[in-house]
């Protein structure tokens, strides 16, 4: 009886490992309605579809394949279409492939990661790379939403290709893409860029217009001449993708409310493309020329991105910082003022007062893009508080107003500021250039470059200023860095420790709260 009960124990633990080990699986949601869920009739259908694939001529030609967009609809309707993106890496042989797809049912910020060891079709199960998703786990722009990836097709759609073209022995970083701040796709670059080498592939999945009353998008009525403007409206924005212009294709798809469904994802692989990259058509179609109704019709485009060098090729030099005219920094001075006295009047961030609203309308445009920015509160030569951006994810004049605001009344290392205390004041703006990741701390240049360390989900940054005018040295500099978030002094050197640098403008505003007070 007693060994009846340890067996009956033992199936039970074993059933209760089976049922945490599924959970680390996500299976595949749309395969028997999408695709053939069948395995052997799935590999014969996607054999047929490559066999059958012409790419266009000019996509056959060039340096490696770094990058492919691919449709991600059923395979009846976009499966040829994709499989000529496919085509050109038959055989290929990659150590990690990452998919961009949209999130077409539930909405989130950033870029999600399903908490899984792998993804299964039923030509198996495809393993996760592990440690490449725990690297862009420690950012925050990465996340786990759960209910946008339960009945997500935008990755899935792509997998059973990537199993049938590929040589085996690569592994999977799926990655969906929610929706984007101003700055949010530069910096989700940057978090990729170091995935990207030679032996990677980046695969973005995306249908490109969507038109008919199912999709609530009628630019245009329907009539015989509705096939030809679809195809101009979507050329629009492929000469934009070819071109590698990604503000140019977001403001395209701004004024013609064009639905690419996977917009983002498109954004940040024009933000990855190298100097030299070549982007060509490989194929087209569209539903309505399918099914001879273009009452609701989908566009399908593959795009093939090839280059000498991989994605992760460092940009040449620094990386650029808006440049500022004397007017401008004017305006910034003013601007983060107003956050001062705002947060020390007890005004919510998010709330500014009328004199920063009625400023807004007539900045230049610059003032207006995305960049980093910190703002530095001293007190008769000791720093009153220190708080910034240095990703580039708000307006410049926001990130200003939102750092001198935190500055006065969040920096946790002091109390918030008093009203008595602002003609005491005095301050300094430091606007800085994208962080650029180095591949080794020799490559930090002290006095030149702001520092960032991440490591162990913490991050530490230093102004280009803080080790001039302690007089460190470059290891001087980190160790003190590693040490501002609690890391040992070495902590730097680890492998799992990942630096990126930036530039800076500065610029010190002497006495400008009583100056203001006495206006």
């Amino acid at each position: 009886m007693r060994r009846l009960a340890a067996l009956s124990f033992f199936a039970c633990l074993l059933l209760l490992q089976g049922i945490a080990l599924a959970k680390d699986v996500r299976p595949a949601a749309v395969a028997g309605s999408w695709y053939p869920d069948d395995p052997e009739t799935l590999a014969r259908y996607i054999d047929r579809l490559l066999a059958e694939a012409r790419p266009s001529p000019e996509s056959r030609q060039g340096p490696p394949v770094r990058a492919l967009i691919v449709p991600h609809a059923g395979y009846r309707y976009s499966g040829a279409t994709a499989a000529a993106g496919f085509k050109l890496v038959k055989g290929q042989r990659y150590h990690r492939v990452v998919v961009l797809g949209p999130a077409h049912r539930s909405g989130f910020r950033g870029l999600s990661i399903a908490k899984v060891t792998a993804y299964e079709t039923p030509l198996g199960q495809i393993p996760l790379d592990a440690e490449a998703i725990q690297r862009l786990r420690q950012s925050p722009l990465v996340i786990h939403a759960p209910r946008a990836h339960q009945q997500e097709h935008s990755i899935e759609m792509q997998l059973p290709f990537l199993q049938q073209s590929l040589a085996p022995g690569w592994k999977l970083v799926p990655v969906l893409v929610g929706w984007m701040e101003p700055g949010d796709r530069r910096l989700a670059a940057e978090l990729l860029r170091p995935l990207l080498d030679d032996r990677t592939l980046l695969v973005v999945s995306t249908d490109f217009t969507h038109y008919g009353p199912n999709y609530r998008y009628l630019p245009f009525p329907l009539d015989r001449h509705t096939p030809q403007r679809i195809e101009r409206l979507d050329r629009g924005a492929v000469e934009r993708i070819l071109a590698g212009d990604a503000k140019g294709f977001l403001d395209y798809r701004e004024r013609t409310g064009i639905t690419i469904c996977g917009r983002e994802a498109v954004a940040i692989l024009l933000h990855l493309l190298p100097p030299g990259s070549h982007g060509q058509v490989a194929a087209h179609s569209t539903s309505g020329a399918l099914t001879g109704d273009y009452r609701n019709s989908v566009s399908y485009w593959t795009i093939v991105f090839r280059a000498e060098q991989p994605l992760n090729t460092d940009p040449p030099g620094d990386p650029p910082a808006v440049p500022l005219t004397e007017e401008d920094w004017r305006l910034l001075e003013r601007i983060a003022i107003l956050g001062v006295q705002d947060a020390v009047a007890g005004r919510d961030r998010d709330d500014p007062g009328p004199e920063y609203r009625k400023l807004v309308k007539r900045l230049p445009e610059k003032l207006k893009q995305p960049a980093g920015a910190f703002v530095t509160l001293w007190k008769q030569q000791r720093l009153r508080g220190c708080v910034g951006y240095i990703p580039p994810i708000h307006s410049l004049h926001k990130a200003v107003y939102d750092s001198a605001w935190s500055a006065a009344r969040d920096d946790s290392r002091f109390f918030p500021v008093k009203p008595g205390e602002l003609a005491q004041l005095d301050m300094d703006i430091s606007v800085l250039s994208p962080p650029t990741p180095i591949d080794s701390p020799a490559q930090f240049q002290v006095g030149r470059h702001g520092v960032v360390l991440d490591k162990d989900g913490r991050r530490a940054v230093f102004l280009p200023e803080v080790a001039t005018r302690f007089g460190w040295d470059r290891e001087q500099t980190l160790t003190q860095l590693a040490r501002k978030v609690g890391l040992p002094g070495d902590a730097w050197k680890a492998e799992d420790a990942r630096l990126s640098v930036f530039t800076d403008q500065e610029r010190h505003f002497s006495k400008p709260f009583a100056e203001r007070l006495q206006q």
